[in-house]
Order: structure tokens, then sequence, then C-alpha cells
């Protein structure tokens, strides 16, 4: 058996293969591209092994591999970092250490989403990172408007043509100018996700979980699709709590000496997630009774923040039972929910307004 590591960068990777006996027996350095992967592996006989760090730009790598029959491993880089420490620090050493590490089956491995959920994946990070630009611009208009004393309310953002009629008058030459190509960009972005949005809905083959998952307070359509293509396989999390750490809903510890504390803002986890619970969270405790009276009893006790993450964990809890019993929703801390109004958190902005 070969083992052979890759240290991938944009422009360039270097490989290093190690047989059995941990003897090198290649190391090279290649430009990132499918034709020096073919001449590389193409080099050796019997079964192949191969890692990589889980960077941004796997994908294309996963894909090869497996059209050629290479297995390959993706390691979880800050893991691979706590283990294997070094002085010095090369490509040809990185890409050794990691060869060798898999040839001890040492490698703390990364989720490999499956190629079938990619796409959907793809689109939602797709969707979130567009919601975040728009609250960016929204909060530098809304900025840029109370400079001049004018207060933007919630609901204006609704309709984004009145909204720039009304600025206007109220606001310099200077000013008006950079509301009215801000507002041109919000409602740029708003029709790119009302896009990324129809073709999400196209996604057919995890549509019944889809539909399940709707049933708990503060998932729509989208929020649901964002949470199955980011879960990936439910199973890979033994427990609810090992869940919801994931999903960067509990602080971290730092436990030393006798001393307890939280470690807030970890990154950890993932982020989308984190997000996708977060906006559920603010959608059920505004349109849920139930929700909301236990939203408020932690929000007198620990503040708003950690309400609503206190709010998005108890959801992502019943989304982990669903998930793994295959069940329907049970209720909010076992009591049954029913909108107390129409469920619809942010409120859309129309393209067309």
């Amino acid at each position: 058996m070969t083992h052979v590591g890759i240290d991938l960068h944009s422009n360039n990777m270097v490989n290093v293969a190690i047989n059995g006996n941990g003897k090198m027996v290649r190391e090279a350095k290649l430009p990132t591209s499918r034709r020096s992967l073919k001449d590389f592996f193409s080099t050796f006989d019997g079964p192949v092994k191969a890692v990589v760090e889980c960077t941004s730009n796997w994908y294309w790598l996963s894909d090869w591999c497996r059209a050629n029959g290479v297995e390959l491993t993706l390691a979880h880089a800050k893991m691979v970092k706590a283990i294997s420490y070094a002085k010095v620090k090369t490509d040809t050493m990185d890409a050794k250490t990691l060869a060798e590490l898999l040839r001890a089956d040492l490698i703390p491995e990364a989720y490999q989403i499956k190629h079938d959920r990619r796409e959907l994946r793809e689109l939602t990070r797709g969707r979130l990172r567009l919601i975040q630009w728009r609250g960016t611009l929204q909060s530098t208009l809304w900025s840029q408007a109370i400079k001049y004393n004018v207060q933007i309310s919630g609901t204006q953002w609704r309709y984004l043509d009145k909204l720039q009629r009304w600025l206007q008058p109220q606001l310099p030459p200077a000013a008006g100018l950079q509301a009215e190509l801000m507002i041109g960009q919000i409602r740029q972005l708003q029709t790119h996700i009302h896009r990324i949005e129809e073709e999400i809905e196209k996604q057919v083959p995890f549509e019944a979980a889809a539909e399940r998952l709707m049933k708990v307070p503060g998932l729509g359509k989208v929020g649901a699709w964002t949470i199955l293509a980011e879960i990936g396989d439910i199973h890979r999390f033994p427990s609810a709590k090992q869940f919801v750490s994931y999903c960067r809903l509990v602080p971290g510890s730092k436990n030393s000496g006798g001393n307890n504390r939280h470690k807030s803002g970890n990154k950890d986890g993932n982020k989308y997630l984190r997000a996708a619970f977060g906006q559920a969270a603010v959608s059920a405790y505004t349109h849920y009774k139930v929700v909301k009276k236990f939203y408020r009893k932690i929000k007198r006790r620990s503040g708003r923040s950690v309400a609503r993450a206190v709010v998005g964990k108890e959801l992502a809890k019943g989304v982990w039972h669903m998930l793994t019993k295959d069940e329907e929703y049970k209720g909010f801390k076992g009591q049954p929910v029913r909108a107390a109004s129409q469920t619809c958190w942010p409120q859309p902005i129309s393209p067309n307004a």
C-alpha cells in the first residue's frame, strides 16, 4: 500500500508518497491540475491512499480521486496541527507528515460531504452570503440616514422604490446619491437571492425531509434546506449535545486549576448552521407564544444574545431527535406550538418594488 500526502494550494501542490515501511518513494512539486495528478499517481503499482487537509479547494481533488479509484481522506486541518507540531514547517514536511499519519491511521478526519448534497450546500451557502451582504448594505444605509436624523423603519425595507422616494428629499445631494446607489445594490441582491431560492426548490431528493423540518418553529423552506445541506449524515453526531456544539450554539469552556470559565466567541463548528438556527430562533420567538415565553425568561436572566442562542439550541436539539429517530416534531420543550401570526422573518423585500 502506498500512502500519499498532498499539501494543496491554489497554484501548486506538493505530493509525498511513502510505502508500507514509512520510506519515502517519491516527492514532487506539481502545478495544481488534473493532468499533474494523473502523471503522479500513474507511477504507482497496487492500491494507493491519499490524504489532504480540508482547505477550501478540495472539491475538484475529491472528484478526481473518486473517478480514478484513489481513496481520499479529508484531514481536519486544526486537529492535524495539534498533533503534529514541527519547528520547521515547509510544504514538503507538511505533505510527508500527512502521509505518515495516514499510514499510522492517525488522521483526524473531517466530514467529506457526499457528492449528491454538494450542489444543495453551495446554493444554500451562497444564499446566506448574499443575505449577509444585503444586511451590511442595509446597516450602512441606515447609518447614512441617521446622520441627518432620518430613521428607516423595518417595514420600509420591503418596498425599495417607496423608500428611495421618501429618502431623497430628506438627504443632501451627496448622501442622496449614495442612498440611491445602495438601494440599487440591495434590489439587485434581492433579485439574486430569489434566483437562488428558485434553484433550491428544485432539489427534489431531500424534499420529504425538508417538509418535515418545516414543522419546527421558525424554520421555513430555505432554512430547512440549509440545515439538511450542512448536516449531511446526522448519524455522525452520536448525541444532541455534540450536534448543538457543532452548530456553535453552546459556549466553549476553559477549566483549569479549579476555575471554570465559558469561552465565548469560539469558531469551532459550522457557521452556516449557526446562522440558520439563529434566524429560526428569531422567527420562533416572534411568532410562537410558547417560544416567546421561554425566550423572555432567559433574556431577563442572561440577556438578548444568550437567550437567542438558547432558543436556537432547543430548536437544534429537536431537529437532531427528528432526524436520528425518524420522527415528527413533538413540540418546543415538550409543549405543542402554534403560530400566533404569519411566520416570515426576515421580512422579504420585493425585487419588483
